[in-house]
C-alpha cells in the first residue's frame, strides 16, 4: 500500500507531511469502519439468537415406538412446563406432551415444525425411551441411530431406557411425577447410588454397540407402577441384538461381576442380609482345553444389616456362608443367562484383547461364538466388619 500511495502522491504534488496526514486519516477511518461493522454484526447476531430462541422447542425426553402395521415411528415428546420456570413462559404455546407419527425421525421432525412453526432443539434432553418393539427390529433401530448420529445437537450422553409396553405410555405418566418426565427420569437414574461413577447407559453406548458389537449392554426397563415409571428389569443387548429382559437381581449380579457396583446386597439365608462395599473385581482369561475360561475374583467388606456376629467363630461361619451363597448365585445366574440368552454376564469379550492376545486372535471376528462358549468361574472373599 505504501508504494501505491507514494506514486499517487507524487503525481498530485502533495508534500510528505500532507501524505502522512492522509495516511493517518485513512487508517483511522479503516478502524472506525471495522468497529462499526463488528458492532453491526453483534447486533444482528443478538437479534437472530433471540428470534431463534422464540422459535425453538426444547424436549426434555423423547419416547420412540415402532408402529409395525404402518412400518413407521411414533415419537412422543416431553416438554418442560415453561409456566413454572418464568412469567414469560405463561404465554408459550408449546404443549407439555405431544406424539407424532412418521416414516422416520426426519419426517416426524418436519411434521412437528410444520404444525407448530417451531424447531426442535435437543440440547436440553435428559432421556430417550425406546419401545421394546423398536429394540427388536434391528434395521429400523440402525436407521434411527444413524439419524441420531448425524444430528450435531443430539447428545451421545443422553440417558437411554426401555418401555416395557411402549415408550409413549412411559412419557404419559406425568400426573404423579410433578411435571416433566424427562426431569423425573434424570433424577431417578442419578439417585442410584449402588453404581460406580453413575454408570448409566446412554445413546452413545448403544451407538458403540451398533458400530463395534463387542460388549453387553443392560438397559433399564420401565414399567408403570402407581402412575409412576419404575425399573422392573434390564434389557440385554449383545452383538447388537435384543436378547431378552433380565430380572433386577440377575442384572445386579452381572453388574457386580463386571466391577460396576459400589454396594451389593447378599442374603445368604432367611432374615440374614449382608451389604457388601469396597468391592474390588479382577479377571483372568485363559484357554482350557478348547474353550475360553474367565475367572472373576471379587473382594469386599460386608456389614450385617440384620442381626450381629458376636464372636470370631460366628464371624468366620457367616463369612463362609456369604461367600458360598454368592458364588453359587453367580454361577447359577451366569449359566442360565448363557443358556437362555447366549450372553456372558461378565462381559469379558470386551477385556479379551488386553488379557489374552492369542484368544483374542481366535475370537476377534466371532464375539457371539465367544459369548456362547466362554466358561465363568467365580471366587469370592468377603470380610465382615461389624462383629465384636
Amino acid at each position: 500500500m505504501e508504494k501505491i500511495y507514494g506514486k499517487a502522491f507524487c503525481k498530485m504534488g502533495i508534500s510528505s507531511v500532507q501524505r502522512a496526514l492522509v495516511q493517518r486519516m485513512g487508517k483511522a477511518l479503516g478502524k472506525a469502519f471495522g468497529c462499526l461493522a463488528f458492532a453491526l454484526g453483534l447486533s444482528f447476531c443478538c437479534g437472530c439468537s433471540a428470534t431463534e430462541l422464540e422459535q425453538r422447542s426444547f424436549p426434555l425426553a423423547v419416547g420412540i415406538d415402532l408402529e409395525e402395521e404402518q412400518e413407521s415411528l411414533i415419537v412422543s415428546f416431553d416438554f418442560p412446563d415453561l409456566a413454572q420456570i418464568s412469567e414469560k413462559g405463561k404465554t408459550a404455546d408449546t404443549p407439555m406432551a405431544l406424539s407424532l407419527e412418521g416414516a422416520d425421525l426426519y419426517h416426524v421432525e418436519k411434521s412437528y415444525e410444520n404444525n407448530t412453526n417451531r424447531l426442535l432443539d435437543y440440547n436440553h434432553m435428559k432421556a430417550v425411551v425406546l419401545g421394546e418393539g423398536l429394540m427388536k427390529q434391528e434395521e429400523t433401530l440402525r436407521s434411527l441411530l444413524l439419524a441420531w448420529e448425524q444430528r450435531e445437537a443430539s447428545a451421545r450422553n443422553t440417558s437411554l431406557l426401555l418401555g416395557s409396553s411402549s415408550a409413549s405410555e412411559v412419557l404419559s405418566l406425568t400426573s404423579e411425577t410433578e411435571g416433566s418426565m424427562g426431569k423425573y427420569l434424570e433424577e431417578m437414574l442419578e439417585s442410584q447410588k449402588d453404581f460406580k461413577q453413575n454408570k448409566i447407559i446412554t445413546m452413545g453406548d448403544l451407538m458403540n454397540q451398533w458400530h463395534n458389537q463387542d460388549e453387553l449392554l443392560l438397559i433399564p426397563v420401565l414399567t408403570e407402577n402407581g402412575d409412576r415409571p419404575v425399573i422392573t428389569g434390564y434389557a440385554a443387548i449383545s452383538d447388537f441384538a435384543y436378547r431378552g429382559t433380565l430380572s433386577v437381581k440377575e442384572a445386579m449380579e452381572s453388574f457386580l461381576a463386571q466391577g460396576l457396583l459400589e454396594r451389593f446386597t447378599c442374603e445368604p439365608a432367611e432374615n440374614e442380609v449382608v451389604e457388601i462395599s469396597n468391592i474390588q473385581v479382577s479377571c483372568e482369561i485363559e484357554e482350557e482345553g478348547e474353550l475360553p475360561v474367565v475367572t472373576v475374583s471379587i473382594r469386599g467388606q460386608g456389614r450385617l444389616k440384620t442381626g450381629q456376629a458376636n464372636s470370631s467363630s460366628e464371624r468366620y461361619r457367616l463369612e463362609e456362608k456369604v461367600e458360598k451363597a454368592l458364588m453359587a448365585d453367580l454361577r447359577e445366574t451366569s449359566q442360565r443367562l448363557q443358556e437362555n440368552y447366549g450372553i456372558d454376564m461378565v462381559n469379558s469379550y470386551l477385556l479379551l484383547g488386553g488379557h489374552n492376545r492369542e484368544l483374542y486372535g481366535k475370537y476377534k471376528d466371532f464375539a457371539e461364538t465367544y459369548n456362547r462358549e466362554v466358561q465363568q468361574v467365580f471366587r469370592v472373599d468377603i470380610s465382615l466388619l461389624n462383629w465384636e
